[in-house]
């Protein structure tokens, strides 16, 4: 193969492996805003148990920056999305392990789109070594 052939596949190589990991570092970024998100929820969920009587006033977010003040009814429940279709009530120490279930499948993503990205790192890296060694 002669070098500048083999120079123009390794600079295409390098571009598409540069933007397979940009494309990976934004679903990362992704998926840790919905692990915030998560956590948050996890977070309220406890608070609830800790502290919120019924009948207490909350406010309650409807879009934007704008809540409503309601009444808690039954503090010992809550609903869970657990599709855009469907809701299921549970009690607080279910939801709970529900919750502590999906931050574990979003931990294992988290850890696999790293790994990914750190293989990409690795193979720009010898490409980059390449193009220093001497296809140029």
């Amino acid at each position: 193969m002669e070098p500048s052939q083999e120079y123009q596949e390794q600079l295409i190589k390098l571009r598409y492996l540069k933007e397979q990991r940009d494309m990976l570092q934004g679903q990362l970024e992704i998926v840790n805003a919905s692990l915030g998100n998560v956590i948050n929820t996890k977070n309220t969920i406890v608070n609830l148990k800790d502290g919120v009587k019924e009948d207490d006033e909350i406010l309650v977010p409807i879009g934007g920056l704008v809540n409503v003040k309601a009444s808690i009814k039954e503090p010992e429940k809550v609903l869970l999305a657990v599709t855009q279709d469907v809701v299921i009530e549970k009690d607080l120490d279910e939801a709970n392990e529900y919750l502590d279930k999906i931050i574990e499948k979003i931990n294992q993503q988290i850890q696999y789109i790293t790994t990914q990205i750190r293989n990409i790192d690795v193979n720009l890296q010898v490409i980059s070594q390449n193009f220093q060694k001497g296809y140029t």
